[in-house]
């Protein structure tokens, strides 16, 4: 028994790996047909990156509305050049820097910062529950608000999509130490303005 649960994990894992590798290989080819011009392959590539580019914008302008204007800017403008892509970095890297820089002209043409309302809670299991977490959400909203937007970005990248600090760097164009200090920075402030 314990041999034929073993051996139907490890079958499991290999499974895994196998459909991983494809998926690789198929997201591969997209983006090199992509490069060549293909719109239909540029469309599946930034649907597979589509979540995490989403998230990016939406943790600068926090406007579900602003962030679709801005993703479609984006998508337009990386669309114009992907002939151009240099593959110097992953395609989701270089998607990830074009929407961080739209989202950073938005604001600063915009000239004005609008954050969503909290989402509302379901589920919970009492009005007491309910009014602390959503205390607890305000706070917490509040206080990242008051970070500016490029140090919300590098919050959203390093802590909420598991990039490094290099990689984040690459995304948005600054120097490594400058987004080490930044998400220091940001961190003890967070620290103090939550405790």
């Amino acid at each position: 028994m314990v041999v034929a649960v073993t051996s139907t994990a490890v079958q499991t894992v290999q499974d895994d790996r196998r459909a991983d590798a494809v998926r690789e290989l198929e997201l591969a080819e997209l983006e090199r047909r992509a490069r060549a011009g293909e719109a239909r392959a540029f469309g599946a590539v930034l649907r597979q990156h589509q979540h995490d580019l989403r998230g990016l914008v939406w943790s600068m302008v926090r406007d579900s509305h602003q962030v679709d204007d801005i993703m479609q800017a984006a998508f337009e403008k990386a669309f114009r050049n992907v002939t151009r892509f240099k593959g110097d970095s992953s395609m989701k890297t270089w998607l990830q820097s074009i929407c961080y820089r739209a989202a950073i002209d938005h604001i600063r043409y915009a000239g004005r910062r609008r954050h969503a309302d909290v989402d509302e809670f379901v589920g919970m299991a009492s009005a007491d529950d309910v009014a602390r977490r959503v205390e607890d959400r305000d706070r917490f909203t509040e206080v990242m608000t008051n970070l500016d937007p490029e140090t919300r970005a590098l919050l959203m990248l390093t802590a909420g999509l598991g990039y490094t600090q290099g990689e984040a760097a690459e995304i948005t164009g600054l120097p490594i130490g400058t987004v080490g200090s930044r998400l220091s920075r940001a961190r003890d402030r967070l620290r103090k303005d939550l405790s």
